[in-house]
């Protein structure tokens, strides 16, 4: 029997009857939940998650990552951990969710991850129902600011549901011309699945990693938003542009953070001022 076989096709809603009353709070706090998608892999999605994650850390803000790039989870790999469970035994009903939660810390920064599982392809069936079911779930903790779903590249009917339930879409593209055709498929999909579930706004973010410039990246920008403009008929917003560092891979190969590394790189910078952008409520209420 493979790792999904026992939940395919079944809603997960008992999962939220599984978080205990502990950890319940009033109905006056909030989670954001940020999908970060990308049309096409290797254009930084991952690690920008990643970065995001220990910036909004070190603002204050208590966040999870949501490793949902079902069948080529990597945020592990990327953190050094080495889970004991991970999202596949949570949906299995091997354990609750919260013992799946694993913790890090990168430099003075402290989040939580949610880890996938890589080589489980089968988990591109999983329903819609599941899905409701597990972000229900983390909505019920009621224990994070923030939580950062690091979703797989592409427009694969999983990521397609889990980006139009969040509340922000960040959608990470390159200046290169195959990355920028993506990411439009990516956000005009949006769109329309927002529609589809009955929502009647949208907050689609675009994210230019690996710009030469700030103004190359400007520019880039405005053409895209200028052909979202012209034939989908509205226009995303700039969450922000990271310029080309060198100084990121060796970061990545440290199981690092260029955060952490080298502060004060162009990476680090532009990262920061991103974060900064985002302008993610505090709740002030939370107590542990």
């Amino acid at each position: 029997m493979s790792d999904f076989t026992m939940f395919q096709n079944r809603p997960i809603t008992s999962i939220s009857e599984e978080i205990t009353q502990k950890n319940s709070l009033s109905s006056a706090f909030k989670t954001q939940f940020i999908a970060v998608a990308s049309g096409k892999g290797g254009v930084g999605k991952t690690w920008f998650t990643i970065s995001l994650a220990q910036r909004l850390a070190r603002q204050g803000h208590k966040v999870l990552i949501f490793d949902g790039d079902f069948g080529l989870a990597n945020v592990d790999i990327q953190l050094g951990l080495m889970p004991q469970y991970d999202l596949v035994d949570v949906l299995g009903r091997r354990i609750a969710l919260g013992d799946a939660i694993q913790s890090c810390t990168l430099g003075q920064a402290k989040f939580d991850v949610l880890p996938g599982r890589a080589g489980v392809p089968a988990a591109a069936g999983i329903d819609s129902g599941t899905l409701n079911g597990l972000l229900t779930a983390l909505r019920k903790m009621s224990k994070y600011d923030v939580v950062l779903l690091d979703l797989c590249a592409g427009i694969d009917p999983v990521t397609r549901h889990l980006s139009a339930m969040s509340d922000i879409l960040l959608a990470v593209t390159t200046e290169e011309p195959t990355a920028l055709t993506d990411v439009y498929a990516v956000m005009k999909l949006y769109a329309r699945d927002r529609v589809r579930l009955g929502e009647k706004s949208t907050d689609c973010r675009l994210v230019i990693n690996q710009v030469s410039t700030h103004r190359s990246g400007q520019q880039t920008f405005d053409k895209l938003a200028q052909a979202c403009k012209n034939f989908l008929g509205w226009t995303p917003v700039l969450a922000g542009m990271i310029r080309k560092d060198t100084r990121v891979p060796a970061a990545i190969r440290m199981q690092s953070s260029i955060l952490v590394t080298t502060p004060n790189s162009f990476a680090s910078v532009d990262v920061a001022r991103l974060a900064d952008r985002l302008n993610i409520p505090e709740n002030a209420s939370l107590a542990f």
